[in-house]
């Protein structure tokens, strides 16, 4: 075998192997790009999914992004219309508020003139009360006078009334005595007036006309209570003039009596009356 032979079995033997690499290198490599191509084409389609499923949410936010914008420009027409109605409003209270400062200012004048007047009527009014409490006091006396009269005149009243009824009677004894001296029989079996026991009992009955008197046991507000009560005398609808040191305060007219307490509404307030102050029908 010659040399030549020997190089060319040599290389053939070297390109022999070199093929075998190569188909081995490319088989392998094809494997791998298959593997790599369906990798991809997995990720693709899972891509495509997503990205699908991406414009569906991007669709819904779009849609949800046109009823937002709808209801804030639907709200914004509302506030400009809110804010023009405001504006007008803040115009007719700036006016009523000119007007009202106006007023003040018309007030505030009419008080100064008006303090001016009161200060020049102070004298005057105190010369008026100290003139009216004279004439009060001498209405007091006047009136205290008066009822006394007239307790007086009824009782004088009541005591004429019972000596008519009196008189009236023996009129009628004297009639049936001289029936009977006639010979008469007596219709009449008892007098028509009743007897004098019975007639003389308005003349000391009268226990109205006497004056009744008691205290200030209690003030709430215009209300008082005083400290007698029916087993006194005292009913409803009377006057209890309340007095301080013979000073006239006011009048209690009576509206609720118990046995031993009574209680009315002021009446007639010169001052605040006091509990302890005499509170009594006659002046």
């Amino acid at each position: 075998m010659s040399t030549l032979t020997k190089i060319l079995i040599v290389l053939l033997s070297l390109l022999s192997v070199y093929l075998c690499s190569s188909i081995v290198i490319y088989v392998q490599t094809a494997t791998n790009y298959k593997q790599a191509y369906e990798d991809l084409k997995s990720e693709l389609d899972a891509s495509k999914e997503k990205n699908q499923t991406y414009e569906q949410q991007l669709e819904e936010k779009r849609r949800q992004m046109a009823d937002l914008s709808t209801k804030l420009d639907a709200e914004i027409t509302a506030l400009k219309a809110d804010k023009g109605k405001l504006e007008q409003d803040l115009k007719t209270v700036e006016r009523a508020k000119s007007d009202l400062d106006e007023r003040v200012k018309t007030l505030a004048a009419a008080a100064l003139k008006f303090e001016e007047t009161v200060g020049g009527m102070e004298g005057s009014l105190k010369q008026t009360r100290s003139e009216l409490d004279q004439a009060r006091s001498e209405s007091i006396k006047l009136s205290k006078n008066l009822d006394e009269i007239t307790a007086s005149l009824d009782e004088k009243m009541a005591q004429l009334d019972s000596a008519n009824t009196e008189k009236k009677r023996l009129l009628e004894e004297k009639a049936k005595l001289e029936d009977k001296i006639a010979g008469k029989a007596a219709t009449i079996t008892e007098p028509i007036t009743p007897a004098p026991a019975d007639s003389a009992t308005p003349a000391i009955e009268p226990s109205t006309n006497a004056p009744l008197q008691g205290k200030i046991t209690a003030i709430d507000g215009t209300l008082a209570t005083i400290s007698i009560g029916t087993a006194d005398g005292v009913e409803k609808g009377m006057v209890f003039h309340v007095t301080q040191n013979d000073n006239f305060i006011c009048d209690v007219k009576i509206t609720e009596v118990d046995t031993e307490v009574s209680a009315g509404t002021l009446q007639l307030v010169q001052q605040q009356p006091r509990i302890g102050d005499i509170a009594s029908t006659a002046w």
